[in-house]
């Protein structure tokens, strides 16, 4: 993905408080169009913004003293944007005001909002947030009474709005080309979320289910298997348990990807086993540690996958590796 930080940690170290502030503001406008920022009194400034670009959708995380941000009629006339935005609290309270209804939210709350209509926002303890803005024309075409959804909060307990959360800091944190097929399948499902996430309508609903939360439940499954291999008695119903789900129903959709459960946490185990070997103590380790180590409970087995699967043995591997 195209990544843009800037903090104000960056910024040259002979300038004052108030320089600071104000040049990290031109860079924050210059990026999201004209806006009133104020930041806590009495504290010293900071402010950290990261930004990702992913299949034309841009994702955000924000941490500072900011207290204030508004935006006015003036200011937004002289933006071109027509997006949709939303943010997730992972700070201390904040007050949302903006399409008429004003909205409390404290930290793990989420709020819909857009850059198009005037807002203020207020942060008495400074500003963490993680978010992302989609543009009017796609959210739409799932959530076309998407404009009546501004200025509400999220249900934290909704399935889709986890997964959104989680899809977001993944991908603020890990890289994802932000072009190609693999993009735009991801910017595809994080739509979809959001339109679920919203309450879309019966039939947006069904399509958003089939595409984004399936892909997200996947995701979610993977993630588990790849986090809990290397216990020996790892099971299915470990990761369903982990995800909510069912252990028939996390079986299936594995099934359906052309790698089971059982196939994966192999490949894992593999492939640990694998950079063990390679790695500098790997000649210190006897291979039934390495095997244990990995979620293997017999050395044999171990020796038997790994030959099949890298057509040598662990100790002929080893000593190629030397």
């Amino acid at each position: 993905m195209d990544r843009i930080v800037f903090s104000s940690e960056e910024l040259p170290s002979e300038l004052d408080g108030p320089t600071r502030a104000r040049l990290w503001r031109d860079l924050y406008c210059a990026r999201f169009g004209e806006a009133d920022l104020a930041f806590l009194p009495g504290q010293p400034f900071f402010g950290r913004l990261e930004l990702a670009a992913l299949d034309g959708i841009m994702l955000t995380r924000f941490n500072g003293t900011l207290s204030r941000v508004a935006r006015t009629s003036a200011q937004i006339a002289a933006d071109t944007r027509d997006d949709f935005l939303i943010g997730f609290n992972c700070g201390g309270p904040q007050q949302i005001t903006q399409h008429g209804r004003e909205v409390a939210s404290t930290s793990g709350r989420t709020i819909f909002y857009t850059n198009t209509e005037p807002s203020c926002a207020v942060a008495s303890e400074g500003t963490a947030v993680i978010g992302l803005s989609v543009s009017r024309a796609r959210l739409t075409e799932l959530l076309p009474e998407a404009n009546d959804r501004i200025c509400t909060t999220f249900d934290a307990t909704h399935e889709a709005v986890q997964h959104l959360e989680r899809y977001i800091g993944f991908l603020l944190v890990g890289y994802v080309s932000g072009q190609g097929a693999t993009a735009k399948h991801i910017g595809t499902t994080i739509v979809d979320l959001l339109a679920l996430a919203l309450g879309a309508s019966q039939d947006a609903q069904e399509l958003a289910r089939l595409r984004g939360l399936r892909a997200a439940r996947l995701e979610a499954i993977v993630s588990a298997i790849r986090q809990g291999f290397s216990d020996p008695g790892f099971s299915v119903h470990d990761v369903a348990r982990s995800v909510g789900l069912k252990p028939r129903y996390v079986q299936n959709l594995l099934s359906e990807t052309g790698a089971s459960f059982s196939e994966r946490v192999i490949e894992c185990r593999l492939q640990k086993a694998r950079t063990m070997l390679q790695g500098r103590d790997g000649s210190r380790k006897r291979i039934s540690d390495i095997a244990y180590a990995c979620g293997f409970n017999e050395v044999s087995y171990f020796n038997r996958c790994f030959r099949r699967r890298f057509g040598a043995s662990p100790t002929e591997f080893r000593e190629a590796a030397d």
